[in-house]
């Protein structure tokens, strides 16, 4: 959840739980539901993953605000679950109790919240404390299983850290911004994209935007007007960090999708720690491709930001709409070229079927990285790729029964 936010949580309460109880088919008397809490619904190579906690994490991915097929993915979340803590004993690899909090303390501050404050939070969606404890465990046992299975065999070359330094990487003092939100939820049966855009127009002072997430907001932070504090740029979701890129002090974002929801957020204060120097800048930019008999001019004219590609993509295919954040360096030089001659919300037809569109320009650090964070960044990304490749390998091997 980097910083996921944590929206709707008090309005789930006994709804999340009831639903997550009726879907699985527990809800039919209290006699029965206390009688079948703990009746095995899949092993996992012996191991058994019971009702109730299927239930559990199904509340929890609720409170969570996830989105989709909720079921399935709190059934294939424990199967990795039980996939992992095998593979870890069979390693001989263990956790302390203090990782585990640590863990914990982590994750809640992802939600800008102290542990015990996000354990009450979920606890009001019916999540117990236990539930959460189990799913972070899980996270540190795999990321010390995977390293204990592939750390020593995993080599990252000179030519691979000069490469990656090449195209921008940096380190340094970070932009810190004094943040407030307005949070829509998205059931995806109403264009809040299109309310989120209605509402941003009619703000024009700080003052407005406070009232309007009083009125509007479902986040936890509408009561005070959608404040969220000082925070590091760093940490909040990618999307976020771009839609941030280049406003000033009482500038208002487009609408940012995430999970879920969308948000707006207002700047109301921002610095920059010591030693931060705006430069090796990535740019945030859209592909749209639609095909043949679309009228692309018609959509450029339509569309002043990369939200509004959204829009348009609505109904295609997922590669109709390719949008990515990368070094600016990294981008094919014709591509770059392109641009090179855009101003952040402008377009171009490039071809007889593709518009580009530049999102935002996103400075980073001039500060060049030191040698030893590229070296442990890549060693991240090969190990994520060799974690998934072992995951699957030890699904394709399970014998996972469903009772």
């Amino acid at each position: 959840m980097t910083r996921k936010v944590m929206t709707g949580i008090r309005l789930a309460l006994a709804f999340s739980l009831a639903l997550g109880l009726l879907i699985l088919g527990l809800g039919s008397t209290p006699a029965r539901a206390e009688g079948d809490m703990f009746t095995p619904t899949v092993t996992v190579n012996g191991a058994v993953i019971t009702r109730y906690e299927l239930s559990q994490r199904l509340v929890f991915l609720q409170a969570l605000q996830q989105t989709g097929d909720l079921e399935k993915r709190a059934l294939d979340d424990l199967i990795a679950d039980r996939l992992q803590m095998g593979a870890a004993t069979a390693l001989g690899v263990r956790v302390s109790g203090d990782e585990v909090r640590a863990g914990m303390a982590e994750f809640a501050s992802r939600a800008n919240m102290a542990p015990d404050d996000f354990i009450k939070a979920i606890g009001e969606s019916g999540v117990a404390p236990e539930t959460f404890r189990d799913f972070v465990r899980a996270g540190i046992v795999w990321r010390a299983t995977v390293r204990a299975k592939f750390g020593g065999a995993i080599r990252v070359s000179d030519a691979e850290i000069d490469r990656r330094i090449s195209q921008g990487a940096a380190s340094g003092g970070a932009l810190r911004a004094f943040l407030a939100e307005l949070v829509l939820p998205d059931d995806g049966k109403s264009d809040v994209m299109a309310l989120a855009t209605k509402l941003r127009a009619r703000m024009k002072t700080p003052t407005d935007f406070s009232n309007t997430a009083r009125i509007f907001s479902k986040g936890s932070t509408a009561a005070k007007g959608g404040d969220l504090g000082w925070l590091d740029t760093t940490t909040l979701p990618p999307q976020v960090g771009t839609a941030l890129a280049g406003l000033k002090v009482g500038d208002i974002t487009a609408p940012v999708a995430l999970q879920g929801a969308v948000a707006l957020y207002l700047v109301r204060d921002q610095s920059e720690a010591a030693g931060a120097i705006k430069g090796a800048p990535q740019v945030d930019y859209a592909v749209f491709q639609p095909g043949a008999g679309h009228d692309l001019a018609n959509v450029q004219a339509k569309t002043t930001d990369c939200a509004g590609l959204n829009v348009a993509a609505r109904g295609m295919p997922e590669q109709a709409l390719q949008r990515q954040t990368v070094a600016e360096a990294a981008v094919p030089a014709p591509l770059r070229a392109v641009l090179a001659g855009l101003d952040a919300g402008e377009s171009a037809v490039v071809g007889a079927n593709e518009l580009v569109m530049l999102c935002a320009r996103i400075p980073q650090s001039g500060v060049p990285a030191s040698r030893d964070d590229v070296r442990a960044s890549l060693t991240n990304e090969k190990l994520a790729l060799l974690a998934a490749a072992y995951l699957q390998e030890l699904r394709t091997q399970a014998i996972i029964v469903q009772q």
